[in-house]
């Protein structure tokens, strides 16, 4: 029981009743020497090691404090960048929410003013149809005009003042030439107007790309390509439905640390059809990753890790 410890929590509690029954009228005979020694000899002793024990305990509560230091700096740090991306992430959501709208709205103007000159466009064709008609119409009455009054003249019955078919050949001149002067309006204005529509749709596509490419800076490259699409609505749904569309790429590179401890943090954007993910970490965190995986995966081993070379940055 000595060795075990509970022999000295007595031989405690005994030596501590001494003083406290100092006090009683009789007086308690102290143990002889011999005794004491060997009592203490049969002690365990522990002044060395509680010493010790406290100067470790000291040097770990010091560790500690310095590492809770350190690891409070390195979550302040990161919350600071997190904030930080939050806030470049609702930024670039915004901008690009206004893109879009910005987008929406000048299609749907520009789909109004197709409709608009396709109307147009229908409407002088129509025309056009009508006035070549009417043109045709007046050359075949002219022409009957022209070869009746040399019958009438043969038979002698009828006869037409020359004065009324030199007033009727003048005004169907005339109409012939309003109606020429008309068609070659009318055929100047078709003309505009496909020109106006063909610089429109180019001005249209124009714009759809430069948005299309501001968008993949932003966000990086889209899901699918809107001018490979198929025709066949079942078709387009069954291989944008069944497509993997699987998107990496590092879009910043946030320095950290100070001095010689500096290093670079880079933010790996990855999305995986509607599911997107921002992971910051070192190169060599990137690397041990690597390594790990190609421990567990022999298909990673075909995969080469960039060389920090490539990179360019710690």
């Amino acid at each position: 029981n000595l060795e075990n410890g509970e022999g000295h929590e007595h031989v405690v509690h005994a030596v501590e009743l001494v003083p406290r029954r100092s006090d009683l009228p009789y007086r308690v005979e102290v143990s002889p020497p011999a005794q004491v020694n060997t009592l203490s000899n049969m002690l365990p002793s522990a002044t060395v090691p509680e010493s010790m024990t406290i100067n470790e305990l000291r040097q770990a509560i010091v560790a500690m404090m310095n590492r809770k230091d350190e690891l409070e700096e390195q979550n302040r740090s990161l919350r600071n960048l997190l904030d930080g991306e939050m806030e470049h992430s609702a930024a670039l959501r915004q901008e690009i929410d206004n893109w879009r709208r910005k987008a929406a709205e000048q299609e749907e103007r520009h789909a109004t003013k197709v409709q608009a000159l396709a109307r147009e466009n229908e409407v002088l064709k129509v025309q056009l149809k009508k006035y070549v008609g009417a043109v045709q119409m007046l050359r075949r009455e002219g022409q009957t005009v022209e070869v009746l009054p040399n019958i009438w003249s043969t038979d002698g019955e009828f006869t037409i003042p020359e004065q009324k078919q030199v007033e009727n050949n003048e005004e169907l001149a005339s109409s012939y030439e309003r109606k020429l002067i008309e068609v070659a309006e009318m055929h100047g204005e078709l003309i505009e107007f496909n020109e106006r529509l063909h610089r429109a749709l180019m001005a249209k596509e124009a714009l759809v790309s430069q948005m299309r490419q501001e968008l993949i800076d932003l966000r990086g490259p889209v899901p699918g390509d809107l001018s490979q699409t198929s025709e066949d609505q079942s078709l387009s749904d069954f291989e944008i439905s069944n497509r993997a569309l699987i998107n990496v790429w590092i879009p910043s590179v946030f320095l950290r640390g100070k001095a010689a401890n500096a290093f670079h943090v880079y933010q790996v954007y990855i999305r995986i059809k509607d599911d997107e993910w921002n992971v910051y970490r070192r190169y060599a965190e990137f690397r041990s990753l690597h390594h790990k995986l190609q421990n567990k995966y022999q298909q990673v081993r075909t995969f080469n890790f960039p060389p920090k070379k490539a990179i360019g940055n710690k």
